[in-house]
């Protein structure tokens, strides 16, 4: 597709500000994961008191948040891979409706995943889910809800953006 084409119309701009929201408090998990296994490894090597449960907080927490909260902000800035050896020839038009094929594709797997994280988060929100760390018991069911939340947000933008494909595919 155009580098330089607008992906989302601006009547959607809205969808922007929990996407960034969002992308950004992934990347708050980042400096928070380098921190916390920094203390961890200070505590460890200069006073022999690691911090409890930084393998599992790390594990359960900063790498689903860093990994799941961006999708939306991923989507909009066009992130995710894609191949244009066979599309590269096809109109402009023709381009427009094959990316909203794939972006209703895109949709449909993406609301099936949000679906089934969300059944799995309440699951784990109803048993008090927990983790054995060396030490004690971690609680971890609060990142299970992380998932759901991603998927949705980035299941909503993919809907507007297919829409607006449609759109263009069926104007030129």
């Amino acid at each position: 597709m155009q580098a330089n084409r607008l992906v989302l119309s601006p009547e959607h701009k809205l969808l922007r500000v929990p996407s960034d929201a969002m992308a950004l408090l992934g990347g708050v998990a980042i400096i928070l994961l380098m921190l916390h296994v920094v203390a961890d490894v200070a505590g460890r090597e200069f006073f022999t008191y690691p911090l409890e449960g930084t393998l599992e907080i790390v594990s359960f927490y900063y790498m689903v948040a860093i990994t799941f909260l961006p999708l939306a902000y991923v989507c909009h800035h066009e992130g995710h891979i894609s191949v244009e050896l066979f599309t590269k020839n096809l109109s402009e038009r023709r381009n427009h409706g094959l990316e909203a094929g794939l972006l209703f594709v895109s949709l449909i797997f993406s609301i099936w995943f949000a679906g089934q994280t969300w059944d799995r988060a309440l699951e784990s929100f109803l048993e008090g889910e927990m983790w054995e760390t060396a030490d004690d018991m971690i609680s971890i069911w609060p990142s299970r809800f992380i998932l759901p939340l991603a998927m949705l947000m980035m299941s909503i933008y993919l809907f507007f953006r297919m829409i607006d494909e449609g759109k263009r595919a069926l104007k030129k």
